[in-house]
């Protein structure tokens, strides 16, 4: 059991790419080095002005390993990096051809857990992937945080974290101290995160969740920007489905005139048909108060279809009844489409 948590606990940036790898060394002592990669291309009218369908690539790239110490510890590092990717890079300088996701090294204590620095692998996702579950949509909690640092991906990634995550029993925990760097413009930020399995036999699984961060700006670089997130939620997992909930808020104060709240509720269901077929839907409510006034209400359908155990077609439709965010007269949209537009996604991705 203490396996199974502790690899829902170290999310995507490590140990969910181990069963889709490339093993470029192996050594007696278990010290190994990976290459593992996504590729994608995507169609979509999404944030089309005139109602076309444009064709997107996506790709990731990236390498992870351990070097053993002893039998207690070992050093552990991951570098991944994205084309085209939307993250924060766009807000410093021009879009570069290569975006840095994950990009850390660390000591892996194994029963006393593993310290991390660098872009680590937030373990805030054990939180916010209670709603990212869907291959076309984004995630709306802590929308805010770039904001108050520049390198900010939500919670998900910044820059000069450095962070501490283990399981004990059926606890999952995670706590970070986000130093920041040049970019940022932080002062300083912490987070934590808790998750509890109860295992019910035949009745299935629960795993609530609880998740904080505070973020404070630098004002030596005119950032007085203050930002609080939490959040509380819940998996359930019963056979072959799985359904989520959950609640967040995130506060940013001194960026706009007064202090702008986002409050978001958000469930999702997901049902693995069989092998082949799985099944999503999910319902998202954001509504922003003091600052762009940005609201969303989104249904999202999705169905995926595994042409292999590691690639797939993706299609869904997001029906969006929402309302259009505005700062300085500008609009706010999410995830690079309007909120009040409804959209729909194909895509076919390959895991290396």
């Amino acid at each position: 059991m203490k396996k199974h948590l502790l690899a829902l606990l170290l999310p995507a940036a490590f140990v969910a790419h181990s069963a889709s790898v490339v093993q470029l060394y192996q050594a007696e002592d278990g010290s190994a080095l990976n290459l593992y990669s996504r590729l994608g291309f995507n169609l979509t009218d999404k944030n089309d002005q005139y109602g076309d369908t444009n064709g997107e690539f996506d790709g990731r790239i990236g390498l992870n390993g351990s070097q053993t110490i002893n039998a207690h510890a070992s050093v552990i590092g991951q570098a991944q990096y994205q084309v085209g990717a939307a993250e924060y890079a766009n807000q410093v300088n021009d879009k570069p051809s290569l975006t840095a996701r994950y990009v850390w090294a660390g000591i892996d204590g194994h029963e006393y857990g593993r310290v991390t620095g660098g872009r680590v692998a937030s373990g805030l996702i054990m939180f916010t992937d209670i709603g990212d579950v869907f291959a076309s949509s984004d995630v709306s909690m802590a929308r805010q945080a770039a904001k108050v640092d520049k390198t900010a991906t939500q919670v998900f990634r910044q820059d000069g974290t450095v962070q501490y995550q283990n399981s004990f029993g059926n606890l999952d925990a995670s706590a970070a101290y986000i130093l920041g760097n040049s970019t940022s413009e932080l002062d300083y930020g912490y987070n934590a995160a808790l998750r509890y399995t109860f295992d019910m036999g035949e009745f299935g699984r629960l795993a609530p969740v609880v998740a904080i961060q505070k973020s404070k700006g630098d004002h030596r670089e005119s950032n007085d920007t203050d930002y609080t997130f939490w959040g509380v939620g819940t998996r359930y997992y019963l056979g072959d489905w799985m359904v989520g909930a959950l609640y967040s808020e995130d506060k940013l104060d001194g960026y706009y005139a007064q202090t702008s709240t986002d409050e978001v509720t958000e469930l999702t269901a997901v049902y693995n048909v069989n092998d082949k077929w799985a099944l999503r839907a999910g319902y998202r409510y954001l509504d922003n108060k003091g600052g762009d006034e940005l609201q969303l209400k989104d249904t999202t359908l999705e169905v995926q279809f595994k042409l292999t155990a590691r690639s797939s077609i993706y299609t869904s439709y997001v029906d969006r009844n929402g309302q259009r965010g505005d700062y300085n007269g500008q609009e706010v949209s999410f995830g690079g489409a309007h909120a009040d537009e409804s959209y729909y996604h194909l895509g076919l991705r390959y895991e290396l």
